[in-house]
């Protein structure tokens, strides 16, 4: 059979034989070409960076304690909704205890209320932010009083009809340790426990935002349930962007006091450039300078800040000598200079250093009031 067909194919003319070559040949050419076409059309590999969780940053691997992510959470906080900063007025004769930094949010809070959607640092589901904070301000003088802080809280985030319009839920606790001299007498420790509900909402696409809260607040060294320890407090901010560069913050904070249950609050929060903050809000000023150094694009941002607040609280107490109940009012003034490593999604962190004066101690007995002796401060706190 073989040999037959290759007499047949030697057989034939050499015009046929040319022939069924270049049918060969062309026939390759075409499957080649189709071979081609289907390469190009299909879609090359493509290598794209994976999108992180709603709000997050992905964080290059130079900067620490960076979780894959993202409220946070914060702030925060951008904050979480970071959430987390402004300070309008407030009494510091009747404030109650944490109340610069519990009923009423820090600058930076209330500044990115104004924007349409969550900001960095924000995070998908429930949790939003973890914060501690220790204080310590020394007894330099034997007859003087130190007083050491520490306060955690959680913030947790629960969408109010829409997600960019959350309710915020922060639960706190605080205690407060007092090295104390031997008059006047004075519990060894005074507590802090609080609830707060804050909502936030932004009008339309306008420049207005609000910013509404109410706290249940539990203020005593827990000795004797006392009716004076349980207060509740709120505010009703509403604020203004009347440039990007410019917030206008008014409003009232309600503080549950006789004397002074209701003060009014306003200030300003001005940004000339993303390196420097003005935030001229009573009871807690304050100027801040980014620092060099950091990842900016990358939510890494290291500051410095000058600023002022006022500190103190009030408790429903034991007198230990006489086992009654009296009520105890603290007020200071604090000078402020501190450091703030801002990572968004990250472990944040702030250390800062204060003069403190203007220290009093007042009762609602006939104990007299007490003026103490200045003192510096230590501060340190984490937020994650």
């Amino acid at each position: 059979m073989i040999t037959a067909c290759r007499l047949r194919l030697t057989n034939r003319r050499p015009g046929a034989v040319a022939s069924f070559r270049m049918a060969l040949f062309l026939f390759a050419m075409a499957m080649l070409t189709d071979i081609r076409a289907i390469a190009d059309a299909a879609p090359s590999p493509q290598f794209v960076q994976p999108t992180p969780a709603w709000g997050g940053q992905l964080i290059q691997e130079t900067v620490p304690y960076q979780p894959s992510m993202l409220f946070v959470q914060p702030g925060v906080d951008q904050t979480p909704v970071l959430l987390d900063q402004l300070s309008p007025p407030v009494d510091p004769f009747l404030q109650p205890s944490g109340l610069t930094t519990e009923s009423i949010p820090l600058a930076e809070d209330l500044a990115k209320a104004t924007q349409p959607q969550l900001p960095p640092g924000a995070r998908d589901g429930i949790f939003q932010k973890l914060f501690f904070t220790g204080t310590w301000l020394p007894q330099l003088e034997g007859d003087s009083l130190g007083w050491s802080d520490l306060e955690t809280g959680l913030v947790f985030g629960f969408p109010f009809f829409r997600r960019d319009t959350p309710l915020l839920v922060t639960p706190r606790f605080g205690v407060h340790y007092l090295d104390r001299p031997t008059t006047p007498d004075l519990p060894a420790r005074v507590y802090d426990s609080s609830l707060e509900f804050r909502h936030l909402r932004k009008f339309g696409e306008g420049p207005w935002a609000m910013d509404a809260a109410v706290t249940l607040g539990y203020y005593s060294d827990f000795e004797i349930d006392a009716g004076q320890a349980f207060r509740v407090t709120g505010r009703g901010l509403v604020v203004y962007e009347s440039s990007p560069a410019a917030k206008w913050i008014l409003g009232v904070a309600y503080l549950n006091r006789a004397g002074a249950s209701v003060l009014p609050v306003a200030g300003v929060l001005y940004e000339p450039s993303p390196d420097v903050r003005w935030e001229l809000i009573f009871p807690r000023p304050r100027v801040a300078w980014r620092l060099p150094g950091g990842l900016p694009d990358c939510g890494d941002e290291r500051w410095f800040y000058l600023g002022g607040e006022f500190g103190g609280g009030v408790w429903s107490i034991e007198r230990p000598a006489t086992n009654t109940l009296d009520l105890l009012t603290s007020r200071d003034y604090r000078v402020v200079l501190g450091y703030e490593r801002k990572i968004v999604g990250g472990l944040s962190r702030h250390f800062e250093v204060g003069y403190v004066f203007g220290r009093e101690l007042e009762f609602d007995s006939a104990t007299p009031d007490v003026s103490l002796d200045d003192t510096l401060m230590l501060r340190a706190g984490i937020t994650y």
